[in-house]
């Protein structure tokens, strides 16, 4: 099981429910316009957006930060770059807001230029020292910049972290929570999950549409530098504890790197095999949880389990387990099973 296949199964299954979320928006001109379903979308996210910025907690003016983002001329009020202003200066704005402000650079839009913005990035290291994920960014940072020693140093402080986080349960959370602040009416949800959809697959499609599209460490820079670490024991313990870090992350990509790289550092063949077992048994459950987001979009109570489970909190590995488990699935995979089919 490779990381693309990983991420493919919930890429696919979110972007299937509605292809509209998450696309970037057609310039409008005086001989086309954006599809209705698009143009009702839209419409609906400038809405909340209006009813959020009344509100004043950190996590909520982020997640309606990470929504502005897809939606095209907002007043001033209304941006990304206010609503991330404002939950930056609000009371209690911790490491998942200036997460969020990572992407303040480049363009603005659903699918923002592969940049990191440095300021938040060094917040980051202040806020969040124990953090893997914001070393993992600086490690790439350096590399991208020629800077060998403060990539070296990148990589021995996210040995040295205690976790890999990339707040997707937060932040996920808080846009759910945005986009809940106002009913949907019924036509704009059938417009995006079909005759038979309902609110509650909706909401959620759309609030994991956008947070599909936060920054998060490339990993192709750790799976480089730990390609053959040989004799050098320190650089293998550092690679084997990041790969650690990665197997117990936030995020099923992530977690699935992890297992690659404990299986290419393994030094012995039962140590790969259970590993192998392992990365078959996340992309069985990956599987089975695509599957459940697909089917969530025409039933209501499965699409309300599913929004509570992120309402009560937790991680994107946590949340995709409780789902499995609350509906009797298994979550180890047939003997004959085979991932990619």
């Amino acid at each position: 099981m490779s990381r693309q296949y990983t991420f493919s199964l919930l890429a696919a299954a979110l972007l299937s429910l509605a292809p509209l979320v998450g696309a970037a928006p057609a310039p409008a001109t005086a001989a086309s316009s954006a599809p209705p379903a698009r143009a009702s979308l839209r419409q609906f996210e400038r809405d909340v957006l209006s009813i959020v910025a009344l509100r004043g907690e950190a996590d909520r003016l982020a997640g309606a930060a990470v929504l502005a983002r897809a939606v095209p001329d907002l007043p001033a009020v209304l941006t990304y770059q206010t609503f991330l202003a404002r939950a930056e200066a609000a009371p209690g704005a911790g490491a998942a807001v200036q997460w969020v402000a990572l992407g303040n650079c480049g363009k603005v839009g659903p699918q923002p230029e592969d940049c990191i913005d440095p300021k938040a990035l060094a917040r980051l290291e202040k806020l969040a020292p124990d953090n893997a994920a914001v070393w993992l960014l600086a490690f790439d940072h350096a590399r991208q910049r020629g800077d060998d020693k403060a990539a070296r140093a990148a990589l021995a402080r996210a040995a040295a972290a205690t976790e890999f986080s990339t707040y997707y349960g937060v932040l996920l959370h808080a846009v759910l929570e945005t986009t809940r602040a106002l009913p949907m009416s019924a036509p704009l949800v059938h417009e995006l999950t079909g005759a038979d959809g309902n609110a509650y697959a909706a909401t959620y499609m759309i609030a994991a549409g956008n947070v599909m599209y936060l920054p998060t460490p490339s990993l192709a820079p750790v799976f480089e530098a730990c390609k053959a670490p040989g004799k050098n024991a320190m650089l293998r313990a550092r690679c084997a504890r990041i790969a650690h870090l990665l197997a117990w992350s936030d995020t099923v990509i992530a977690r699935a790197a992890g297992l690659a790289l404990q299986e290419r550092l393994a030094d012995s063949a039962d140590a790969r095999a259970r590993i192998a077992t392992e990365r078959r048994t996340l992309a069985w459950q990956t599987q089975q949880f695509a599957v459940q987001v697909l089917k969530a979009r025409n039933d209501r109570a499965l699409a309300a389990r599913l929004v509570q489970l992120v309402l009560e909190g937790g991680t994107e590995n946590s949340i995709q387990l409780a789902l499995l488990r609350s509906l009797g699935i298994d979550t180890t995979p047939p003997l004959d099973w085979q991932s990619g089919r």
